[in-house]
């Protein structure tokens, strides 16, 4: 079952299709708790149902790919999808049971187990990569800017404030001599940002596919695709993530659910041209969209070491403060069965 807030998960409007939004909706969600029944037939494999709650963003399909290909299946998963508004909403249904598995990126998760939270990484998501333009900068065709200089005591939009994609603006203007204290971020949901890169309301944005596909075709300058190129080892980008207690309690279903992520995974990356394909009949991207716009590297791939490199990166550039976290607050590795 899949179940999509604000509309049907196999007809997303592109503007919905924004990566771990900003701001959060409440959200009403079905109490699909973990369970497990048999199945029919003498020495069949128990079956687990799960809820796992994603974002209305191209780098979850992987769980629809999964769903759809039966992959879950195969791992004895009965798996209800929730299509959450915003990466905000994913602690508290985490926490209140309403969903057991979630995708967030890897530095909000150290940022929420610095205040104490138990919801870990158990496996990578996706990762950002040299090639293409996922998670760019881009600047306003009408403020002129060509260069990095430029970019000085100018307005950034970011989909949240304080959060990662500041960080590696803060982290790609700093390694190119810019103060990147001057710049002036502001927040607002990636659908929204090429109305105002268009219109010059903001000078310059970190966007995402496919708003950055929209914008560069609308005439907006792009500045880096790869932002992460200066964040030292290029960390892992974003995770699944699920409580401390349910991982410790349901290690079996985390491990099946790894291993059907990862034949969806192979499908996405060895098949570009059948995933592209899919878009094209489960979103409302125009097709000039959907041919050209850059894919990031889905993996479950994940290390202690992409945690480290986001903190340093984060007291570094004063996104993150206080003491160092334990990486094992952040990443509690489940491999797949």
């Amino acid at each position: 079952m899949i179940k999509a807030i604000g509309g049907s998960a196999s007809s997303r409007p592109a503007v919905t299709r924004a990566l771990l939004l900003a701001t959060g909706v409440a959200l009403t969600l079905a109490g699909c708790g973990t369970s497990s029944s048999s199945a029919s037939g003498s020495g069949a494999a128990a079956v687990t149902t799960i809820t796992v709650g994603i974002p209305a963003a191209i780098t979850a399909d992987a769980v629809l790919i999964a769903q759809d290909k039966g992959y879950f299946t195969q791992h004895h998963l009965k798996v209800n999808v929730e299509t959450l508004n915003g990466g905000a909403a994913n602690v508290p249904a985490l926490q209140g049971g309403a969903i057991q598995i979630a995708q967030s990126n890897v530095l909000s998760e150290i940022q929420g187990a610095a205040h104490g939270l138990a919801v870990p990484c158990f496996a990578g998501a996706f990762a950002l990569t040299p090639t293409g333009s996922f998670l760019p900068l881009v600047a306003s065709a009408k403020s002129g800017i060509t260069k990095p200089a430029q970019l000085a005591g100018k307005t950034i939009a970011v989909n949240a404030t304080g959060g990662v994609n500041q960080l590696l603006a803060d982290a790609w203007l700093a390694q190119r001599g810019v103060d990147y204290k001057s710049v002036h971020y502001i927040g607002m949901g990636f659908p929204n940002m090429p109305a105002a890169i268009g219109s010059g309301r903001v000078d310059a944005a970190v966007s995402v596919e496919p708003f950055e596909t929209e914008m560069r075709q609308q005439g907006a300058t792009l500045l880096s695709g790869y932002l992460e190129s200066d964040i030292q080892g290029s960390p892992i980008f974003s995770c699944w993530n699920a409580t401390a207690n349910w991982l410790t309690k349901n290690q079996k279903a985390a491990a099946d659910f790894v291993a059907a992520i990862q034949q969806a995974n192979d499908f996405i990356d060895n098949q570009p041209s059948q995933f592209r394909a899919y878009l094209g009949k489960t979103t409302k991207m125009a097709p000039k969209v959907i041919q050209v716009l850059s894919l990031p590297s889905f993996t479950t791939d994940m290390s202690n070491a992409d945690v480290t490199e986001w903190e340093a990166a984060a007291h570094k550039y004063g996104i993150l403060t206080g003491g160092a976290v334990d990486p094992a607050k952040v990443y509690q590795p489940v491999a797949a069965s």
